[in-house]
């Protein structure tokens, strides 16, 4: 391999790296620059220096966010996979929730966080139940999408070797699911991650979402911004983590 080749490939692998830099380097220039004043944004090295002053209170409240993300994630692709296997199984549920589905995944849940406060009260129930809200309905969906996307002449060549339900379920239907699956997953740690925020700004005092409503009207927009910094990398990780499960488990797709 030659020099140029060499750097092409370096720079390639490096580029999310390098955008982060040009990103934080121009925001931190720009404020710089154009004097924008510290009360309105708060330049990046001000917010990462924050973010080591307050890290004790800042982790004490991202452990709870996680939590919250974490549990209602798994309840919520736990039970939209589940659904989805039983009503495909059968055409006439298929027609009769598809709409339903559609409309949980098009409706902001945080209209239902002030219901689920009302029926529950405050805690961390009201907001691991709306994460689960968020992320079902969007995994459902993709799995039925793939479920239906399993091509007739998979399940006649299944047929032809005699092979029972089971093994056309394991060796035919799952696998060729799984991209849709994995997509779906994908998708709700986007969904996830948002409502866990959303649902603490509304129902509670405790995680980062209340962090930083609370440093954003005390004027401390430095504290503020390494909570959301912080957030927006808890989101990538997140992300980068399911996508890494399915490039392990789908090899085929590779």
């Amino acid at each position: 391999m030659s020099k140029t080749e060499q750097v092409k490939n370096f720079l390639f692998n490096c580029s999310p790296f390098l955008l982060f830099f040009l990103l934080f380097g121009g925001m931190e220039w720009a404020i710089a620059a154009f004097k924008v004043p510290s009360w309105l944004i708060a330049p990046p090295s001000a917010a990462f220096a924050a973010l080591i002053k307050d890290f004790p209170v800042i982790w004490g409240n991202l452990k709870i966010t996680l939590l919250e993300i974490v549990l209602g994630y798994v309840i919520g692709v736990s039970v939209g996979i589940l659904l989805a296997l039983i009503f495909s199984s059968n055409r006439f549920l298929d027609k009769a929730i598809s709409p339903y589905v559609v409309f949980l995944i098009v409706t902001p849940q945080m209209i239902m966080v002030p219901l689920l406060m009302l029926w529950m009260g405050f805690g961390i129930r009201v907001k691991v139940i709306a994460v689960a809200l968020s992320a079902f309905p969007i995994n459902m969906m993709s799995t039925m999408t793939g479920i239906r996307n399993v091509s007739l002449e998979r399940y006649e060549l299944m047929k032809s070797l005699r092979a029972s339900k089971l093994q056309t379920f394991f060796r035919v239907l799952i696998p060729s699911a799984l991209p849709n699956v994995f997509t779906g997953m994908r998708l709700g740690t986007i969904f996830a991650t948002t409502s866990a925020i959303g649902a603490e700004l509304i129902s509670g005092n405790t995680g980062i979402g209340p962090q930083i409503s609370y440093n954003t009207e005390f004027i401390r927009m430095d504290v503020a911004f390494a909570n959301v910094y912080v957030m927006v990398l808890v989101a990538v990780l997140f992300y980068c983590l399911i996508a890494l499960i399915e490039h392990l488990v789908i090899r085929w797709k590779n």
